[in-house]
């Protein structure tokens, strides 16, 4: 009898594995998107090293020719309580210490002694750092040490403008803003030279320098505060705004969690763009009107954060292999649970398959399954030191990999 039921269950069951695979295997949603189902690999990991005295640092940029490298850093507990893209908005626990490093990657010595603060100057308001980027001024003199313009994203708490009391973030969301500061290479203060306050900068996540004054900025969020919020998974409705002096405006929309961006150092009008839920690469174009302009999707596999480019202009991705577990788990508890990371690499396409359209080359250049490296939010590569760079934003340390 059983041998006559077998065949009738053996169809249902292959019919079932079929559609499993169909709608969790890769170049799904759910399999890219989520990460359910991924199989995590060890890939450059065996020989790295942890920096406590580097917290909770978000982004990092690296000065090539000095070997400097600036970091936005804070406390991986206030982290906690206080990151707005992730809806952590208490008040109470905002941390009040947040703070850029440089480290001194060509230094000798221990790298705790290579580390500095540097300390604000002419800003006397609050600091909650997250993204940032780096315009260079030119200098007469490779012997003289060029000016950095500092463009940092700043998650002020809400204040009543008229009363100066504090506001509810839960109903109003945080103040957020961009500020721009002038440093020296290498110098341990930096003036603050203004604060971009506009509309369109509504839930700034990472910019991305243009000039000496002007930026584009990602706002990973069409809504600051609210249960709608989670519909904009399932409906684009966020955008990348251009802004200067006189104000901004929205570069392109609408686009779904955007998040880490950079400039390309050898097309300056070409910008890479991240979304945190799509498994993508947008390539973008600035036009003279400062519009956005689509011009190539690079696949990746993977749900990113924040971006960096080599002096080759490869460009190096922090993804998260495990989304679910990543927001779930390890956001909540950044301490305590660790979670998986990667960093992808997106170079121009050398071999026979550029001639059939694939114009970029994505490689996977580290994975970790969170107990060398947890959380990264930026990966960034010294090429000629070969070493990686890993922050997290709440990752309670700095990760330094040799490949």
């Amino acid at each position: 009898m059983a041998s006559k039921i077998l065949p009738f269950l053996a169809l249902p069951a292959l019919l079932l594995a079929v559609a499993y695979q169909f709608f969790t295997g890769k170049g799904t949603w759910i399999h890219d998107g989520l990460g359910i189902g991924r199989q995590l690999e060890s890939i450059n990991n065996k020989n790295c090293i942890k920096v406590p005295e580097l917290q909770a640092c978000e982004h990092m940029w690296m000065h090539r020719p000095s070997g400097l490298l600036y970091l936005a850093c804070s406390d991986p507990i206030g982290r906690v309580h206080w990151t707005p893209a992730v809806d952590n908005l208490d008040l109470q626990g905002r941390p009040t210490t947040d703070y850029f490093a440089i480290l001194d990657t060509k230094a000798q010595g221990p790298i705790s002694s290579r580390i500095k603060k540097i300390s604000p100057s002419l800003y006397h308001d609050s600091l909650n750092v997250h993204g940032f980027d780096v315009h260079v001024v030119p200098t007469a003199s490779s012997e003289i040490k060029p000016t950095l313009r500092i463009f940092a994203v700043n998650h002020r708490p809400p204040i009543d403008p008229l009363t100066h009391t504090a506001l509810d973030p839960h109903k109003v969301g945080a103040n957020s803003t961009v500020e721009l500061f002038e440093t020296t290479l290498g110098e341990s203060k930096m003036r603050h030279i203004r604060t971009y306050a506009f509309p369109e900068i509504r839930t700034p996540n990472m910019p991305a320098a243009v000039g000496p004054d002007s930026f584009l900025v990602t706002n990973d969020h069409l809504r600051k505060v609210g249960h709608a919020r989670i519909l904009e998974l399932f409906k684009a409705s966020s955008d990348i705004a251009y802004c200067d002096t006189q104000g901004c405006r929205v570069a392109i929309s609408p686009l779904a969690f955007p998040n880490g961006i950079i400039r390309s150092p050898n097309q300056p009008n070409t910008f890479f763009a991240a979304s945190s839920v799509e498994a993508k690469i947008r390539v973008l174009e600035l036009q003279a009107d400062k519009s956005l302009v689509l011009i190539d999707e690079i696949r990746t596999g993977y749900p990113a954060d924040n971006l960096s480019v080599d002096s080759q202009g490869r460009v190096y991705v922090a993804v998260f292999p495990k989304i679910l577990h990543t927001s779930a788990q390890h956001f909540p508890d950044p301490v305590h649970v660790h979670t998986p990371s990667a960093v992808l690499r997106i170079s121009p396409n050398e071999a026979q398959s550029r001639f059939f359209g694939e114009k970029y080359k994505v490689e996977k250049i580290f994975e970790d399954d969170g107990e060398n490296a947890s959380g990264v939010t930026v990966g960034l590569f010294d090429e000629e030191e070969d070493k990686l760079y890993l922050g997290g934003v709440s990752q309670p340390f700095t990760a330094i990999c040799q490949l």
